[in-house]
C-alpha cells in the first residue's frame, strides 16, 4: 500500500504544480491525475481473483498487462471519453500523465533481476534496467511525500502560489476557470 499512497500524493503533487503554471490544466483536473496514477496499480487485481490470468468475454490474458504503456493508455482513453467533449484533451492528459508518473516511479523499485517489466510495450519488449532505489515495500518514499504533498496542499489551497492572483472558491473552480 505504500507504494500506491506514494504514486498517488507524487502525482497530486505535480499536478497540483501544473495546475498553478500550465494553461487549461486546473486544480479541477487534479483528480484525473491521480486516477490515472492509480490504474497502473489494477494489475494487482490477481490479489482479488487468486490467479494471474484474467479471461473477459472469452479473452485469457495477464493482470500484469494492465502496467503497459499500451493498456494504460487505452483505458485513458476510455476514461477521457466519460468526461464532457471539451474537456477530453484535458482528461487525456491528466490521465496519461499520472500514469506516466506512476510507470516512472516504478523504474525506481529494486528488482531482484535488476530490470524492470516491459513497461512499454507494445511500443518495445524491452526490458529497462530498475534504477534500484527503494523496495515497492518501503515506507520512506511515503514518508516524503505525505509531508510534501500536505505543504502544496496547504500552498494551493491558501492561494500562496508564487505570483498566482487567481482566487478560488469554496467549490475549487478558479476565476480562470470560471472563463472557460
Amino acid at each position: 500500500m505504500s507504494d500506491l499512497l506514494t504514486h498517488v500524493l507524487a502525482t497530486f503533487v505535480v499536478a497540483t504544480v501544473a495546475s498553478w503554471v500550465v494553461p487549461g490544466f486546473a486544480r479541477r483536473h487534479v483528480p484525473l491525475a491521480t486516477a490515472g496514477a492509480v490504474v497502473p496499480d489494477l494489475a494487482k487485481g490477481y490479489l482479488v481473483t487468486g490467479d494471474t490470468q484474467v479471461t473477459l468475454a472469452g479473452v485469457t490474458g495477464s493482470w500484469y498487462a494492465v502496467q503497459t504503456v499500451g493498456v494504460v493508455t487505452c483505458l485513458a482513453i476510455a476514461g477521457a471519453m466519460l468526461v464532457e467533449r471539451s474537456e477530453r484533451r484535458v482528461a487525456l492528459a491528466g490521465l496519461l500523465g499520472g500514469a506516466s508518473l506512476h510507470v516512472s516511479m516504478d523504474y525506481l523499485v529494486i528488482r531482484a533481476g535488476g530490470v524492470a517489466p516491459p513497461y512499454l510495450y507494445p511500443l518495445t519488449w524491452a526490458q529497462l534496467p530498475s534504477l534500484d532505489l527503494y523496495l515497492s515495500s518501503s515506507l520512506w518514499p511515503s514518508l516524503v511525500a505525505v509531508p510534501t504533498a500536505v505543504l502544496v496542499w496547504y500552498v494551493d489551497r491558501r492561494g500562496l502560489v508564487p505570483g498566482a492572483s487567481v482566487t478560488a472558491d469554496r467549490s475549487g473552480r478558479s476565476d480562470g476557470d470560471r472563463a472557460n
